[in-house]
């Protein structure tokens, strides 16, 4: 009797442990949880999205999401605006996990924090310290731009115009070098205005007509600053969609071992996200091209204010 109970026993034991050997737990849990949140967050619900992300990374028993949980955590408040929590989740990233494909990101998004929260010396070092680590990578040009205007937020100009034609030098075809160009052109043109209303200053009974020209010109201008603003801020909001989309398809793309319709399908969702890059890729074009007409019209301003009757 006693040696059935053993056989029997150790039978349970076997039966009970085999699965847990060939078959690791939750594996395609988590899959399907991580599948989950990343459609939320594409979706942009990322209320929804945060929720998910936060509950795979209480269950998970891998690292294999962890910088991906935080990461896109810390986007999902960037897009609502919460910067805070954003730069939380963006310094998790890179204290833990900047060798992780969301690194070097994370680092820049953490500058971007930075400055909106006003917070411009410690934006500046994060993007020296990206442009240090990553010259070669797509928002190394962003980050000098960012810096630049992080400077002239401190009142600092000639740094950064300094800093401007650096940009412009290092990557003259990168995101932000016609953004940088209309900016130098701007700040030139301000300089001249002031300079310009200096002279008002010295001959008053002289310069009306000039002044009530240059006053147009300034209101002009400054409807242009605002009309930058909000591109930059499309152009921003694109620029990172299009670096989601980039990271989505680098991970379609390194799937295997899987049955030929889940094959399929993955190579479905890979057309659909190489699509849906092509168009957002086009949408930063025009936007780029917008800005590119607001430059062309500072340009003329300038020829004005340097013409002739200012002489």
């Amino acid at each position: 009797m006693k040696k059935r109970v053993l056989i029997f026993i150790v039978i349970f034991i076997c039966m009970t442990s085999i699965p847990i050997f060939i078959f690791p737990r939750n594996t395609s849990v988590e899959d399907a949880q991580y599948a989950l949140a990343v459609e939320l967050f594409k979706t942009q619900r990322y209320r929804d999205a945060i929720t998910e992300f936060e509950r795979l990374l209480n269950t998970m028993k891998t690292q294999k999401y962890k910088a991906a949980c935080y990461y896109y955590i810390g986007n999902s408040y960037y897009y609502s605006n919460n910067y805070k929590s954003a730069k939380r989740h963006f310094e998790t990233v890179v204290d833990r996990y900047k060798t992780s494909e969301y690194g070097s990101q994370s680092l820049y998004l953490l500058g971007r924090c930075e400055l909106l929260l006003g917070k411009f010396t410690e934006s500046i070092r994060l993007f020296d310290t990206y442009v240090r680590r990553y010259p070669s990578r797509d928002y190394a040009d962003n980050s000098l731009y960012w810096k630049a205007e992080a400077l002239l937020s401190l009142n600092k100009r000639e740094q950064a115009k300094t800093v401007f034609k650096e940009q412009l030098k290092r990557y003259p075809y990168g995101n932000k070098a016609d953004a940088a160009r209309f900016k130098l052109r701007l700040l030139e043109l301000e300089e001249q205005i002031a300079m310009q209303e200096e002279k008002q200053k010295e001959q008053p009974s002289e310069m009306k007509e000039e002044g009530d020209k240059l006053a147009s010109y300034i209101e002009e201008i400054k409807q242009m600053k605002e009309k930058e603003d909000e591109y930059k801020g499309e152009i921003e909001k694109l620029n990172n969609q299009v670096d989601n989309l980039r990271t989505e398809i680098d991970n379609l793309k390194e799937l295997s071992t899987v049955t030929a319709d889940e094959q399929q399908k993955k190579i479905g969702e890979l057309l659909t996200w190489e699509s849906a890059l092509d168009a957002k890729e086009q949408a930063l074009q025009l936007k780029e091209n917008e800005i590119n007409e607001v430059y062309e019209k500072v340009m003329s301003i300038k020829d004005k204010i340097e013409g002739k009757e200012y002489e």
